[in-house]
């Protein structure tokens, strides 16, 4: 039993005390084997029907990480990175499976398969994330990796029906970020109904923790391609906390950030979104 809650202390700390890393020290390495185990572990992830419509593809050669990472809106600590993981939704998979079997792929054609492949992935992403942080290395998710599917692809040469959806840097920390606040319990956590009063206390709580916190001093989002549709409501201070941040943020017209041409990109790689 001690044992036990040796084991569950180490992984509820690793969990409620993570970090993102965006330092990494480019001359260390990661063992083969770790980088196996991680990716093992990733695979025991739940994946719906145990179809695991996911795939990673492992970066090595710089020259196409440096594009990678220009693309992915120029987070050049990707190439610092001793691992880069590509982590694709993959139906693919499914499309040799039917084929093999000798039946018509009809559900490719619905958004539900794109959307299981996408559960599928993050899953398996979020596994390898906390098994390469139970190994003493730090992680980073590249989200930037949507801006540009079809180059992303094109540079990797996936087959259609598999497509990025994020990166995973894997390293050795020069740096940490202090571990981020969350909003409070009573923001995310409800009782047979959601609750939007609660929502609404949580997030102006939360809006000046995060302003208090100093964690956005020179990390103001821009507000030239925002188009704003009223004032800021007098009870809620007029301070740069969350609330302001999170609103450029999902406001913004910004192509690479809105990716309004996401649906466009995947249609072509061969998902069916009806």
């Amino acid at each position: 039993m001690a044992e036990e809650n040796t084991a569950g202390n180490f992984l509820f700390d690793l969990l409620t005390e993570r970090n993102t890393v965006r330092s990494f020290d480019p001359d260390r390495s990661i063992p083969e084997k770790h980088v196996r185990k991680i990716v093992e572990a990733a695979q025991k992830s739940p994946s719906s029907f145990n179809l695991q419509s996911y795939a990673f593809i492992s970066v090595k050669d710089m020259e196409k990480r440096r594009e990678i990472a220009g693309l992915a809106g120029r987070q050049w600590f990707i190439c610092d990175a001793s691992l880069f993981f590509v982590i694709c939704t993959d139906l693919h998979k499914m499309d040799i499976v039917t084929e093999t079997a000798g039946y018509e792929y009809y559900q490719k054609r619905f958004l539900e398969s794109f959307l299981m492949a996408a559960v599928d992935a993050a899953l398996a992403g979020q596994t390898a994330a906390l098994a390469a942080e139970s190994l003493g290395y730090g992680i980073c998710m590249i989200g930037g990796v949507r801006n540009h599917i079809d180059r992303v692809a094109d540079i990797l040469e996936l087959p259609d029906m598999v497509s990025p959806v994020f990166g995973l840097c894997v390293g050795h920390p020069v740096h940490r970020n202090p571990s981020k606040p969350r909003l409070p319990l009573e923001g995310v956590l409800f009782e047979d109904r959601y609750d939007r009063d609660a929502v609404k206390r949580a997030i102006e709580v939360y809006d000046s923790t995060m302003a208090e916190s100093g964690i956005y001093d020179g990390r103001e989002y821009t507000v030239q391609d925002v188009k704003r549709t009223g004032a800021r409501p007098p009870d809620i201070p007029s301070v740069y906390g969350w609330i302001e941040h999170s609103a450029r943020r999902v406001c913004t017209r910004n192509p690479e950030k809105a990716r309004q041409e996401l649906r466009v990109l995947l249609e072509k790689r061969g998902f069916g979104l009806g």
